[in-house]
């Protein structure tokens, strides 16, 4: 690893929000961008666009400390330099075997960076790799740190674009004003009641044991697919003709495949999370700043393979035009916000915690209470396992980003999250440079490669 020299940054601190919150201590939250380039890329400049970069959007630079009151904040106080990691690129798949090595990798949120990146270098071809923990950003964030980035590596004259302090994603920010009634606050401040009885914050220690134990666990995988110019261009097209958004074509055929190749969701479940880019719909519009800006909502949906794939993509899209109310996604999140934040950090040990054994140091703490039926974090947490949702797409649409930097010029982008248990088809996307690209990202101990190769020639299908 290459490590910059230390430099002084203008202060940046604040607290998590509830939104940022959903992602701390949760052992499987990385999210990463690969930008593919034609042309080659010196360790150098992309030195000084990372330096450059981190001033622009200060959650780069960024730890997490826990105050008295257990509380996380974000600090920009003693940060080292981002990791940069540089590799000769001898083939299409390195990027692939990197991101599965550094995934292994934990950040450590006391002491920070939340972001890592790797250089595949070769005369020809480029490849940046951007990888960050989803508590500091989501995937738009993603692509804007790679535009960001590749502007500055394509002319090291630029200057580092100011950029006013960031909107904060919380309820005086939201664009209507929420009133929640009373009897949703008494049943928020009972539950939060309750917690304080059995209240139990998870530190760092706790968190490296679900995270080592669910690598020891799992083995997360992912399946790249990249349209072509012309692939891309017709599908947009068959989608414009049929009345449809890309992005109910991409589920359609995700769901109509997987129908194909395993048959229906077991117990009926048919729960679709369909990811919102909420950045826009604030107060005051949080515009191209980094950070957590996405919630969503679910639709049930399940594909009919009595009628054609554009007929149930019809029926799909419509469902989720009636489904969407940016109101209401900002309804539940005042909801969410009232509720005693260490309960979110809780969730994420019922979710895992079971797969800590008896040999980490932690075992005896975390076990106890995924075992503790009357702490109402656990019960709740249980309560939700069977009504997650089967399968969540993540569109960051059509990107309107140049295509030419400096010498370089863009391919594409790629766009990973991860793989979990619960959800058993995660499908990130992105499309810029006029080519759509996806990933499946999956746990081989819950659907192995082979099932998945025969639904993604399935997808493949239904959209030529």
């Amino acid at each position: 690893m290459t490590q910059l020299q230390t430099i002084k940054y203008a202060k940046y601190e604040r607290k998590l929000n509830s939104f940022e919150r959903r992602f701390f201590r949760s052992p499987n939250q990385t999210i990463s961008i690969v930008a593919r380039l034609k042309g080659n890329i010196s360790e150098d400049d992309l030195k000084g666009a990372l330096y450059k970069v981190r001033q622009q959007h200060p959650l780069l630079g960024v730890r997490i400390y826990v105050d008295e009151n257990g509380e996380p904040w974000y600090t920009n106080e003693k940060v080292p330099e981002n990791p940069l990691k540089v590799v000769q690129r001898t083939s299409d798949g390195d990027w692939n075997r990197e991101l599965l090595n550094d995934y292994k990798i934990r950040f450590k949120l006391s002491t920070g960076p939340l972001a890592r990146f790797i250089l595949l270098q070769s005369p020809e071809i480029s490849e940046v790799l951007i990888i960050c923990h989803h508590v500091i950003c989501d995937g738009t964030s993603l692509a804007i740190l790679a535009r960001d980035l590749l502007l500055h590596v394509g002319n090291s004259d630029r200057k580092v674009q100011e950029m006013a302090e960031p909107p904060l994603a919380t309820p005086d920010n939201f664009p209507i004003d929420i009133k929640i009634g009373k009897a949703i606050r008494f049943a928020i401040k009972k539950m939060n009641d309750l917690w304080q009885k059995k209240k139990l914050i998870f530190d760092e220690e706790d968190e490296d044991n679900i995270f080592r134990a669910f690598w020891d666990n799992y083995n997360f995988k992912i399946i790249s697919v990249e349209l072509s110019e012309e692939e891309t261009s017709n599908l947009v097209e068959n989608c414009r003709q049929h009345g449809i958004t890309v992005n109910s074509a991409l589920n359609t055929a995700f769901l109509g495949a997987r129908n194909s190749i395993r048959g229906p969701f077991k117990g009926g479940k048919r729960n679709i999370m369909v990811p919102v880019n909420t950045r826009n719909h604030y107060k005051n519009p949080i515009g191209e700043h980094v950070g957590v800006y996405v919630s969503g909502f679910e639709l049930k949906f399940s594909y009919n393979p009595k009628k054609g794939f554009w007929e149930n993509a019809k029926i799909y899209n419509d469902k989720a035009k009636e489904n969407l109310y940016i109101n209401k996604i900002f309804e539940f999140a005042a909801i969410t916000d009232l509720v005693d934040q260490s309960m979110i950090d809780a969730r994420q040990f019922t979710f895992f915690g079971n797969l800590v054994p008896s040999n980490f140091s932690r075992y005896e703490k975390i076990h106890a209470y995924c075992n503790d039926e009357k702490n109402i974090a656990n019960k709740r947490a249980k309560k939700q396992i069977p009504k997650l949702p089967v399968m969540a797409i993540t569109n960051l649409g059509l990107l309107d980003y140049p295509s030419k930097y400096g010498s370089l010029e863009l391919d594409r982008f790629i766009f990973v999250t991860s793989g979990t248990p619960y959800i058993e088809l995660v499908i990130p996307v992105v499309t810029v440079a006029g080519k759509l690209s996806f990933t499946i990202n999956y746990l081989e101990e819950i659907t192995d490669t082979e099932t998945m190769e025969k639904i993604n020639i399935e997808v493949l299908k239904y959209l030529s």
